[in-house]
Parts: C-alpha cells; sequence; structure tokens
C-alpha cells in the first residue's frame, strides 16, 4: 500500500551558541491510510520537533533543514510553497496539542475559535459553522454543547479545552491527524476517556493518526505499528504485537521496564540508568551506549543503523537479533481496547 506519509532521512538541527542541536537526525518513517502509528521515546528525543516539521511549524531561523523529504499523498511538504502549505495545514493534516492553552486564544470562545476553522477550510457561512460547531461538540463528548460554545478555554476544564481540540482538528475531516501527547496533562480518569475517544473517532473518519507520547501503555491499547525515537534517530520500529513480544534494542526494553504495572508482584518500575544526551554533544558510536547495560566496545565507536530482525521489524543496535533483553514481567497485551 502506498504511504499517506512517507519521511526519508530528515534532518531538523537548531543553532546554538555551543554547536547546532540535532533534535532530528536521519529519521524515516511512514504511514498508511487508516493506519495508527505511535511514536514514542523521553522527552526531548525529537518527537514533537518531527511532528512539527510536518506540519511546517518549526521557526527557521533558529531551526534549520538540513534534509530529508516530507511527502504527503504524493506531495513534498518541505519545499511546498507557503500559500499552499497553509491549505493542507487544518485541511488534510491537523494536529492535537498536549497542552490547549497554548493554543486556544484567551480572547475568543471555544465555539468562535472552531467555527473559525471550519469558515476557513470549508467556506460555510457563520450560521452554518455554528452548526457544524455544535454537532461536532456533541460528537466528542462536550456537554451542553451551547453553553460551551460561549465558554472561554479558562472556564472550561482540562478535558474539555482537550475535547474542544479534537473537535478543531476534526472540523475539515483530515485524512492525518497528529496527536502529540494528547492526554500528557490530563487525570487517569480523564486520559482513558480522551483515547477511547480518538479510537471511536479514528475508526468512524478512517483518518490516518500519528501518536506521539512517551508511554507505552498508551501505545500498547492504540496503535498498529511504533517506532522508537532516542537521540533524535528512530531506533526500533515493529507491528505492535512484535514490538512488545520481543524488543529488539535495549532502549525499547528499558521503555517496558519503566512501565506502571500492577501485575509484577511487589516489583515496581525499572528505570533507565542516566539520562538523555546533550543533543549539542551526542556521545559517539551508538548514542545510547553510555545508559546501556548490553554495551561493548563497538558501541562506543560504530553507529549501528536500522537493520532488518524480521518481518517489518528493524532495529539500530549492533545485537539486534544476537542479544535477548532482559523484561522484568511479561509483555503487555495489546489491541485489548481496539
Amino acid at each position: 500500500m502506498t504511504p499517506l506519509l512517507q519521511i526519508d532521512d530528515l534532518r531538523i538541527w537548531f543553532g546554538t551558541r555551543t554547536g547546532a542541536v540535532r533534535a532530528v537526525d536521519g529519521v524515516d518513517l511512514n504511514i498508511a491510510p487508516g493506519e495508527i502509528v505511535g511514536l514514542v521515546g523521553e522527552s526531548g528525543s525529537g518527537k514533537s520537533v518531527t511532528a512539527r516539521a510536518i506540519m511546517r511549524l518549526v521557526p527557521m531561523p533558529p531551526g534549520k533543514h538540513v534534509s530529508g523529504r516530507i511527502v504527503f499523498d504524493g506531495v513534498d511538504l518541505a519545499t511546498l510553497p507557503q500559500r499552499e502549505m497553509e491549505e493542507i495545514r487544518g485541511g488534510h493534516i491537523s494536529m492535537i496539542f498536549q497542552d490547549p492553552m497554548t493554543f486556544l486564544n484567551p480572547l475568543y470562545t471555544a465555539g468562535e475559535q472552531v467555527s473559525e476553522a471550519i469558515r476557513r477550510h470549508q467556506k460555510l457561512g457563520r450560521a452554518a459553522a455554528k452548526d457544524e460547531v455544535l454537532r461536532l461538540f456533541h460528537e466528542v463528548g462536550i456537554p451542553s454543547p451551547e453553553l460551551r460554545y460561549a465558554a472561554y478555554p479558562h472556564q472550561l476544564s482540562g478535558g474539555l479545552r482537550q475535547r474542544v481540540m479534537i473537535a478543531m482538528a476534526l472540523s475539515s475531516r483530515p485524512q492525518l491527524l497528529i496527536a502529540d501527547e494528547p492526554t500528557t496533562a490530563l487525570d487517569v480518569t480523564i486520559q482513558a476517556q480522551i483515547l477511547a475517544l480518538l479510537r471511536d473517532l479514528q475508526r468512524d473518519y478512517g483518518m490516518s493518526v500519528l501518536l506521539i507520547t512517551h508511554d507505552l501503555g498508551v501505545v500498547a491499547e492504540m496503535c498498529d505499528r511504533v517506532s522508537v525515537m532516542y537521540a533524535g534517530r528512530i531506533v526500533e520500529r515493529a507491528p505492535i504485537e512484535t514490538l512488545f513480544d520481543r524488543p529488539e534494542h535495549p532502549y525499547t526494553a528499558g521503555l517496558m521496564n519503566a512501565i506502571p504495572r500492577t501485575d509484577l508482584g511487589g516489583v515496581g518500575p525499572q528505570p533507565i540508568d542516566g539520562a538523555p544526551p546533550d543533543m549539542a554533544h551526542v556521545p559517539s558510536g551508538c548514542p545510547f551506549h553510555p545508559r546501556c547495560a548490553y554495551r561493548e566496545l563497538i558501541c562506543a565507536s560504530d553507529v549501528p543503523h536500522l537493520r532488518s530482525v524480521g518481518r517489518d521489524h528493524a532495529a539500530a543496535c549492533h545485537f539486534a537479533g544476537e542479544k535477548s533483553f532482559h523484561l522484568v514481567a511479561p509483555p503487555l497485551a495489546v489491541g485489548t481496547q481496539r
């Protein structure tokens, strides 16, 4: 199947006084029509910069598009004129941000902001746009849509603000929805509601979804495939069942061991030693080797590249397919909510 989105060798760097910060450093990623792909990694791994690069929202300067293609529905977004990109952004590709309060304008009501997006992309009049907003508010589970239409963002709870963002993102029926940590700022109960809503809407609309998160538990519930990102690079990618059954990169295994579990008989989550690298001074060789319990001499000198270790499964580790990386618990059940 021809990918809806295909990213090849994407590099986004930022100039600083101490050197170039290689926020995204050679990312390859593809998403098929109707597919949910997870992009997972710790804070600072480059996930959000990748998402913003797709939307052409990285400020340049200080950012610099060093290399790479971002092909969406046959069009390279990286070279598209700004006017044409504005039609695609919000029209064919929409994005949900992790903190709605930084995106929603505090001076306009929630309904007005969604209505403006609808009028822009669907060319509807004010009355028709308001009717569509109320329909969307109902669809995304916002109670008393008329009251919430007239409410300002600060008058809404975090869960309702996120639902307003989802309604705005869906207002143009996009082909691709990018959800950047959509549940990070919400409590556990509301997180579950938002994830269930996204699953249902993805199924009903038939759209593709790029779900960006640091939480592999969320990925287990939501995704068809997953790419694991570390230090600006994809270090492993696989179908979700394959990844959870046998991770082939020690960083992926570390993320799995760090998931809080209730079935470990009193054993708590196991943190990954150390901290993510300074992206202006990435370690030589494998960028994960200073934190890796399985490292050998080659890891400090040679950069591992993604290589196949099974059907649709690739890992950037010198010992992928050779070593077994320890998991403290059986793999999470996947797909139980899909």
